[in-house]
């Protein structure tokens, strides 16, 4: 009597993750900081306060100084760095949407398709006009 033996199983490693850690910024000039910084959310808001800066001279004039520059950027960086948009960071998801946007939607083999004639059918068409119910 031989039983059938199932053949050893095979672990594949998947090393990709080891490459998407988070830079974490704990002391600066060798002064500890009060609470970590993680670098994405750094580079947020520095953008955020550029974007911040031309808004408050042009837009939002009439606001303080205080909350053109420093409450509003805090509270959009914050906003910004909790939101993930199809598990991707904000600025990769608005990256793809740019491509998505700007690719043309009728591909013929991934390459863009060139249809300019206007296609007219040679026999009639049959369609529903009202749902029936089985």
């Amino acid at each position: 009597m031989s039983e059938k033996q199932d053949p050893p199983r095979v672990t594949v490693s998947n090393y990709t993750r080891i490459w998407n850690l988070d830079w974490v910024i704990y002391a600066f000039e060798g002064k500890k900081l009060p609470f970590p910084a993680n670098l994405r959310i750094i580079a947020t808001f520095v953008v955020v306060e550029i974007i911040w800066l031309i808004l408050g001279k042009t837009l939002f004039f009439f606001l303080p100084g205080t909350y053109s520059y420093v409450v509003l950027p805090v509270a959009t960086t914050w906003l910004i760095s909790k939101q993930k948009l199809d598990g991707k960071a904000p600025h990769k998801w608005l990256l793809s949407m740019i491509c998505y946007w700007m690719r043309p939607k009728r591909l013929n083999r991934y390459r863009k398709l060139e249809h300019n004639k206007h296609y007219v059918y040679q026999s009639k068409v049959v369609y529903r006009t009202k749902r029936e119910r089985a």
